[in-house]
């Protein structure tokens, strides 16, 4: 199977194809990129790996640590740009983590992944709750994330990737 991940640096400092030997994984993750910015960067990103049997999306962190919280219009230009050459079942979502920031509302997290959830089901694609494998799976929510409380430690990687293996 061939395996687009498309996203931030969340994506991008992981080796995705270690993880998934058997499949194809092209990595489309880019530090410090925006929802708007994947967007920009879509056909790109559809020219390197051209006609994928699985697309995995995880963007937004950067736009929230930048006050941006009205993404999500851009995110379904997104979706609509995939599902114009995809069936929407080959796109999945990963909604955001728990990650920690003194800058945002306990509540902005969730409220952004409800939006998420909301724009899965409109658009009829898959739907991956990394923010509650994270609560459920660890010990410590905090031991899924490095110092910066934003990027993954190794704990945090492992859920995902389980969790992404499981519904894959």
């Amino acid at each position: 199977m061939k395996l687009l991940f498309l996203g931030d640096s969340l994506i991008e400092f992981y080796n995705w194809q270690t993880r998934f030997p058997a499949h194809t994984v092209v990595n489309g993750g880019r530090g410090g990129e925006t929802v708007a910015g994947l967007l920009d960067c879509l056909p790109l990103h559809l020219r390197r790996c051209p006609d994928p049997e699985r697309v995995l999306i995880m963007i937004g962190t950067n736009n929230l640590l930048m006050g941006d919280y009205a993404f999500l219009p851009d995110y379904e230009k997104i979706l609509a740009a995939l599902i114009d050459i995809l069936p929407p079942e080959r796109i999945t979502i990963t909604n955001l983590p728990p990650f920690q920031s003194p800058y945002l509302a306990p509540s902005t997290i969730p409220r952004v992944n409800k939006g998420l959830l909301q724009l899965c089901h409109q658009k009829k694609t898959g739907f991956l709750d990394l923010f509650a494998a994270f609560n459920k799976e660890a010990q410590s929510v905090g031991a899924c994330f490095t110092d910066d409380g934003v990027h993954f430690s190794d704990l945090g990687y492992t859920i995902w990737t389980d969790y992404l293996t499981r519904n894959l």
